[in-house]
């Protein structure tokens, strides 16, 4: 039994809520150009679109400056398409999550994406109909992963942290919230996800 009721559970958008993303963007571009994805991977996502979720780059300089770094014949125009055509509803876990919410609490999916890009992933999933709680830390100019993200939402919905269950496919994402006490699933798969869903029902 656990002893705090969780009032708060947070949904990482790509990943948990939103399969593709990122990830199967990384593999393809790979596959096709002959390149580690990992390599491809830190530099799309973790180098260039990090820092347009931080607003110190646009999105579309981002794809610019990904593509150009990793010297691939392919234009913005087309990446784009490949990125958003892997993605859709992992209908799944939402329909788990919220037939297992046993202890009533509010569901928040927690997004990092430029407006642009918020905008063109609602558009190809419609997940915004999936969800009454959202926040999108790049309308708030912070890291989706920080201590001050994790602080406000604390504050906007009156819970402590031990009352928090933080769900992200990026295990580095829930480094700081394990240090304010913050319960979490490094999500892998949904039979993985199902398991330690449970553990807190």
């Amino acid at each position: 039994m656990q002893k705090n009721k969780i009032k708060l559970i947070i949904l990482d958008a790509y990943g948990p809520v939103i399969t593709g993303g990122y990830p199967a963007t990384c593999k393809y571009l790979g596959k096709i150009f002959k390149k580690n994805w990992k390599d491809v991977f830190q530099i799309v996502y973790r180098k260039y679109f990090n820092m347009a979720a931080e607003r110190k780059i646009t999105q579309q300089e981002a794809w610019e400056e990904a593509i150009k770094e990793l010297n691939m014949p392919i234009s913005v125009k087309k990446l784009k398409k490949i990125h958003y055509d892997f993605m859709d509803l992992n209908k799944p876990v939402i329909k788990y999550v919220k037939q297992n919410n046993l202890s009533g609490a509010k569901i928040l999916l927690l997004s990092k994406n430029t407006r642009s890009q918020f905008y063109d992933v609602n558009k190809k999933t419609g997940f915004r109909k999936e969800f009454k709680y959202i926040i999108n830390t790049w309308e708030l100019g912070l890291p989706k992963a920080s201590k001050e993200t994790m602080e406000l939402i604390k504050q906007k919905f009156k819970v402590q942290s031990e009352e928090i269950l933080y769900t992200d496919d990026q295990e580095e994402n829930l480094i700081e919230a394990k240090k304010m006490g913050i319960k979490t699933i490094f999500y892998q798969n949904f039979n993985q996800f199902k398991k330690e869903f449970k553990k807190y029902e």
